[in-house]
């Protein structure tokens, strides 16, 4: 009965106490209170909005430049070489020094050991003829491609999923679905994450162990865990039913492990690739989160396209989209 009393005066001299003008009731082992004024406040952020035009991730993609071979005879053919300023051509011990002339459209090759011997000008177009002395050639252009190379360092043995959507009307339609519904995971999340004000409820603070009792009451580490892990996998679920419906562009090569090859016709373009990577913080027996990799992109039907998936550019659902907070 002695602690009760202390628990009483110790809640009788709160503030809160005064202005809420509740009543208690004593009981073994504590203070309860017999009505609550006002409902518990959920301390989340403000929510994030799902309107107003799209705004995505972007990846830094490398336009290079574009490249060909000098073709000879019945199938021979040297190359491939950049189509591009002073690039050497031909053998290392005789490289011909190429010169863009025409902002791009033709070239001229200056001769190894003889600067005053130039060839050309030569049109930069499939089938022109190259005459270098005696020697007859013929420029072709090598066939564009997207190039996508993985160098993450923790991720599985489990190929990625990767793909590519051409840009159109019902694309843009669909990737606003996927906004409104990646907004609502995340307010969810946000939600189920907070920290929990009631009102009412007093602090009780002893000088030996500190705060014992406070009104607001925050969600375990596990049970954060467990809200962000079922947002992942609700949002990666919806991303992937997405790159069912619009991401069919697939790989047409694989140059390597960790290296594909995509051709394409000139367009816009949206590129998306899931990986599973090891990650200590995620939750669960399989320790595994989901890296995302996500940008719009150009391609011209000219210049070979490059992109390297990294930890440093990988993504999480959460940032697919700009989402503003009202």
């Amino acid at each position: 009965m002695n602690h009760a009393r202390i628990w009483l005066l110790c809640c009788l001299g709160c503030p809160a106490l005064h202005l809420a003008a509740q009543s208690l009731g004593v009981q073994r082992g504590g203070v309860t209170f017999d009505t609550a004024p006002e409902a518990p406040v959920v301390l989340a952020p403000p929510p994030v909005r799902a309107d107003g035009d799209l705004v995505m991730a972007a990846l830094p993609v490398v336009r290079e430049p574009i490249r060909f071979h000098l073709t000879f005879g019945t199938g021979g053919r040297y190359g491939p070489y950049p189509l591009a300023h002073h690039a050497r051509i031909g053998p290392p011990h005789a490289a011909y020094l190429l010169n863009l002339v025409d902002q791009g459209r033709g070239f001229t090759l200056t001769a190894p050991h003889a600067t005053n011997a130039v060839y050309g000008p030569f049109a930069a177009t499939n089938g022109a003829s190259i005459r270098l002395g005696q020697a007859e050639m013929t420029f072709a252009r090598v066939a564009p491609l997207l190039t996508v190379t993985l160098a993450h360092p923790d991720r599985i043995s489990q190929l990625p999923l990767i793909g590519i959507a051409p840009d159109s009307p019902g694309l843009e339609r669909d990737l606003h679905v996927l906004r409104a519904k990646y907004a609502a995971l995340a307010n969810r999340v946000d939600a189920e994450t907070a920290d929990v004000f009631f009102h009412g409820v007093p602090r009780v603070t002893t000088r030996r162990s500190g705060t014992i009792v406070s009104p607001t009451v925050s969600p375990s580490q596990r049970d954060k865990q467990n809200a962000a892990r079922g947002a992942e996998l609700s949002a990666v679920r919806f991303l992937e039913t997405l790159m069912q419906q619009h991401f069919r562009i697939r790989s047409q090569a694989m140059t390597g492990p960790l290296n594909w090859q995509f051709a394409m016709p000139p367009g816009d373009y949206l590129f998306c690739a899931l990986q599973k990577v090891k990650d200590p913080r995620a939750t669960g027996v399989s320790g595994l989160a989901t890296a995302i990799w996500w940008t719009p992109f150009t391609f011209d039907g000219e210049h070979p396209l490059a992109l390297t998936l990294t930890a440093d550019n990988a993504i999480i659902w959460r940032d697919v989209f700009v989402l503003e907070r009202e």
